[in-house]
């Protein structure tokens, strides 16, 4: 049987993609402020993780973070800055429209972060068979 080549995970291309899809959850909640409840909120969220996930991208493509103290604490900062305004705008743009939504947005992030696990779980052990 052909073995198919692996390719490695990139953070830069996952960052990239969320970086566009924040930039395009921006402008959807600027054009539909007014029927969004507290779009001001969501907006200065999505805003300020915008600049931080530029960051962060630049960061990691260039290879930045060196081992020095400070080296990896503006990097977990600008991690955190990025992913909590981020992850924040999105969920109350959620909750703007559908509490139930937003909920089960809530219920899914560890569910997928088992199914991930195990799978990952499961395929180390296939691979170690071999």
């Amino acid at each position: 049987m052909r073995q198919l080549p692996t390719v490695e995970p990139s953070w830069t291309s996952a960052i990239i993609g969320h970086l566009v899809f924040t930039a395009a959850l921006l402008l959807t909640v600027i054009v539909a402020s007014g029927s969004i409840a507290n779009s001001n909120v969501i907006v200065a969220l999505l805003a300020v993780s915008i600049p931080a996930l530029v960051a962060w991208l630049y960061i990691e493509s260039t290879a930045w973070v060196g081992p020095e103290t400070m080296c990896r604490v503006v990097r977990a900062v600008i991690i955190a800055v990025a992913a909590t305004c981020s992850f924040s705008g999105f969920f109350l743009t959620i909750w703007s429209f559908s509490r139930l939504a937003a909920f089960l947005v809530l219920l899914q992030v560890p569910l997928w972060y088992l199914i991930i696990s195990t799978v990952a779980y499961l395929r180390g052990d296939a691979e170690a068979g071999r």
